[in-house]
């Protein structure tokens, strides 16, 4: 298959200058004096809107006198100014990026625009494009452009060393990330990742039970990138009626539909330059979740009730206490959209996994507490007794570090002393139902079962749990099991061979 060549440009003065003079400009000069002819001429303008009709017909007209046959295009670039390094870059890597996307040869001019659009040329068409480049003169004419070195090879390297040093936690990074106690094992591997991924323009996707902190860290990850400056927006996904998914994402036109009085940023809008933090994720329908796959691959959304897309520059944070691997596999979350915002992912842990981190992380959450409630009429700073740490440690916590919190909030509001105890803390919990939820049973006997071991394992895992839970009290830990008295459950640990 035989690939289109295309010339890639954008539109300076001396090309406009040379309609109805001898000289014919840097792109009509490539074109008629290229060995091969150009399948396709396109080039971006961001001025001289009154003239570049007429340029466009000049242009045709010369490619004719000389029997090519490239097709030729302008397309307007808005741009902050000819000299605005990040929105050249952007219109410039659209285009590459779709231009290679078709599998074209493409060739960049060098000698058309200002010294920042021809850099940024050279930049992305060697350092990531690989594509041609070709510049002409009129003392020198035309020349391919071979340059002394390999520039995406030495941007690696440099980015590898880049890397490298923020692999090693500096201490700007770690700055951001000082507040997330992280002394156990897998609490301090999620947040290496995070500390990685947190100056890299990449979408990231932070998995956790509720109540882990995903909002706390997706916000250390924003605070610690190049976007801090520009704003954080959280959305709840799974707290959005159905049918306003559309216009609280992208945004809606007056008169849209009823009640859109007046036009409206959506969420997108509002994080445009900075981060958008799509919590429960895995709530979207998949509607909405094909308009997000559409929203992230163009880097363009369209408002409810607008007729042109316009142009958005967003880092998307994702989060969700689902699995989304097996959403993919029952159909109700795309695989396109999985893949492309799992460029980095964070687990985060439950809170029962992360014992070395609970004796610091209630003194983070006492002094929280003590600093919100002193202005309170009456009320005393309260500590924690070494008993109640020992018991909080001890406790499974479903809902994670939101579920302590609450717990803590109600025993300082119930107690009057200065130090919760035990007592107190048992009384500020919320009772849960002991009943197995037999739904979660994932057995598979279709190739045949050992049910007297699952049985064992099931008393097993049941009974170790009691004994943790109430550190190794039989009495109480057998009426969490539902037996009647402790011996049952004595003689069923002499029997299992379980370590007290």
């Amino acid at each position: 298959m035989i690939k289109k060549r295309i010339l890639l440009s954008w539109l300076g003065r001396h090309d406009l200058d040379a309609v109805g003079n001898e000289l014919r400009g840097p792109i009509a000069s490539i074109l008629l004096d290229s060995d091969a002819p150009f399948d396709e001429v396109r080039i971006l303008a961001n001025n001289w809107k009154d003239e570049i009709e007429g340029y466009q017909q000049w242009l045709t007209a010369q490619v004719s006198k000389q029997n090519r046959k490239a097709s030729i295009s302008i397309h307007f670039a808005k741009l902050e100014s000819p000299i605005h390094y990040p929105s050249i870059y952007n219109v410039a890597n659209d285009e590459l990026q779709k231009l290679s996307a078709a599998g074209s040869l493409i060739t960049l001019n060098l000698s058309s625009g200002t010294p920042a659009m021809i850099a940024t040329w050279l930049l992305l068409g060697k350092g990531v494009f690989n594509t041609q480049l070709v510049q002409t003169s009129v003392q020198s004419g035309l020349s391919m452009v071979e340059l002394p070195f390999d520039i995406a090879l030495a941007y690696l390297d440099h980015q590898d060393g880049v890397l490298g040093k923020l692999a090693a936690s500096s201490p700007a990074l770690d700055s951001y990330f000082e507040h997330i106690q992280s002394h156990s094992v897998m609490m301090n591997e999620a947040i290496e990742m995070a500390k990685r991924l947190a100056p890299r323009n990449l979408p990231v996707i932070i998995q956790g039970d509720s109540g882990t902190g995903k909002e706390v860290v997706a916000k250390a990850i924003h605070k610690a990138s190049p976007r801090s400056g520009k704003s954080f927006i959280p959305v709840n996904c799974g707290a959005i009626p159905e049918t306003l998914i559309d216009s609280q994402l992208f945004g809606h036109k007056r008169g849209a539909f009823t009640g859109a009085d007046a036009d409206r940023k959506g969420f997108f809008d509002e994080a445009d330059g900075g981060t958008l933090f799509l919590d429960e994720i895995g709530e979207l329908p998949l509607e909405a979740q094909a308009k997000l796959l559409r929203a992230l691959q163009e880097k363009e959304i369209n408002a409810v009730g607008s007729s042109k897309p316009h142009k958005i520059d967003v880092r998307v944070i994702a989060a969700t206490h689902r699995d989304l691997l097996a959403m993919i596999e029952e159909g109700s979350f795309r695989e396109d959209l999985f893949y492309r915002l799992a460029v980095g992912i964070v687990h985060l842990p439950r809170l029962r996994e992360r014992g070395d981190d609970i004796p610091e992380l209630l003194m983070a959450l006492m002094d929280q507490l003590n600093r919100e409630a002193e202005q309170q009429p009456g009320y005393k700073s309260k500590k924690l007794s070494e008993s109640a740490i020992e018991f909080i440690k001890q406790q499974g916590w479903p809902g994670n570090i939101r579920e302590l919190w609450n717990t803590l909030l109600r025993a300082s509001i119930w107690s009057e002393g200065e130090i919760l105890e035990v007592e107190h803390l048992q009384r500020a919990m919320i009772q849960r139902s002991r009943k197995a939820d037999q739904s979660n049973l994932d057995i598979d006997v279709s190739l045949g079962v050992n049910l007297a071991e699952i049985i064992d394992n099931t008393k097993r895992y049941c009974i170790e749990e009691a004994l943790r839970l109430t550190s190794g009290q039989k009495g109480k830990a057998a009426k969490l099991l539902g037996l009647s008295n402790h011996q049952t459950l004595t003689n069923w640990i002499d029997k299992l061979d379980i370590n007290e």
